[in-house]
């Protein structure tokens, strides 16, 4: 886990029109997905017949292709997508000229295609883009590092400057943030959506929380940093299950999003984690900062943020 490498991208939009609903931007997926695939796809998307596929940024980003390892694909299933888009919800209107900032993490070997991920937000949001949920122009486009260090990537011109792009190590993230062993404050920014038995869980389990943080990074180590099972997985989920969250302030929110029949659901709220957290879970709890936990990480839910100790600078 302490080779994790991220590279953490920040956006600057100017809406160019006014848009009503706060939560468009959490829509963006299949709109995403095509601008991607517009941007880099040398064969209208037709993978399986393109013999370049092995080398495609769309191929290898989106394909989810399982492992050949039988005991892999029956610990980590479907490999997670090997990038996380950090979503604000929009200002209320009229919000044309508006500005906001939209991040976006890359693990492992997503890093190698900055150039592709940034052309393919820019075509998102032009005008060309097929759905126009949310529509402006890309202004700028920044690399964070370590103390929230940022180094610009890209102004109006549009030429992407690799030679800047920062990169952030799981072994930055221990050495820069002090996390108290025994209680953590925890405060969910975006839903957060844990599903049992296909449903999803309405009430804040530290245990579930966990749970699913660690098999989470543990596969995106897995498939993008080509390591094995490096932890001990029963012990660490066994203890989780002794840890409790204190002053609950967690709920479950159900939000209609207008002109639109998909619902914006799950756990938002804070608490605190107390009891034996052992030592290994801050590194999995600083790394869920930048790639979220549960279903729809990828597109902004499972956004967290978690309170650092004195003297932690923030990654």
């Amino acid at each position: 886990m302490l080779d994790f490498v991220i590279s953490k991208l920040l956006f600057t939009l100017r809406l160019n029109a006014d848009f009503p609903d706060p939560y468009a931007l959490f829509g963006i997926r299949e709109e995403f997905m095509q601008a991607f695939r517009t941007t880099v796809c040398r064969n209208d998307g037709h993978c399986e017949m393109c013999g370049a596929n092995k080398d495609c940024p769309y191929y290898i980003t989106f394909s989810q292709a399982l492992a050949d390892d039988k005991d892999a694909v029956k610990r980590h299933q479907k490999p997670p997508l090997p990038f996380v888009f950090d979503l604000p919800l929009l200002p209320s209107p009229p919000n044309k000229g508006c500005e906001i900032e939209i991040g976006l993490a890359l693990a492992g070997t997503s890093i190698n295609y900055v150039a592709q991920y940034v052309a393919a937000v820019r075509t998102l949001f032009s005008m060309r883009s097929v759905g126009r949920k949310v529509s402006g122009k890309i202004i700028r486009v920044e690399s964070q590092g370590c103390s929230d260090a940022r180094n610009c990537i890209m102004k109006d011109d549009g030429n992407v400057s690799l030679d800047n792009v920062a990169t952030i190590s799981g072994r930055d993230l221990l050495e820069m943030n002090t996390l108290e062993p025994g209680r953590i404050k925890l405060t969910l920014l975006t839903p957060m959506r844990i599903i049992r038995e296909g449903v999803p869980i309405r009430e804040f389990s530290c245990s579930n929380f966990l749970r699913s943080l660690l098999r989470r990074i543990s596969s995106l180590t897995y498939y993008y940093y080509s390591c094995g099972h490096d932890f001990d997985y029963k012990r660490l989920a066994a203890a989780s299950s002794i840890i409790e969250v204190a002053e609950n302030n967690f709920h479950w929110i159900d939000q209609q999003k207008s002109n639109c029949t998909e619902r914006l659901s799950g756990i938002v709220g804070s608490g605190y984690l107390e009891g034996r957290l052992e030592a290994e879970f801050q590194i999995f709890l600083l790394l869920g900062e930048y790639f979220h936990v549960g279903k729809g990480a990828a597109f902004g839910l499972g956004r967290y943020r978690i309170e650092k100790g004195p003297g932690t600078q923030s990654g």
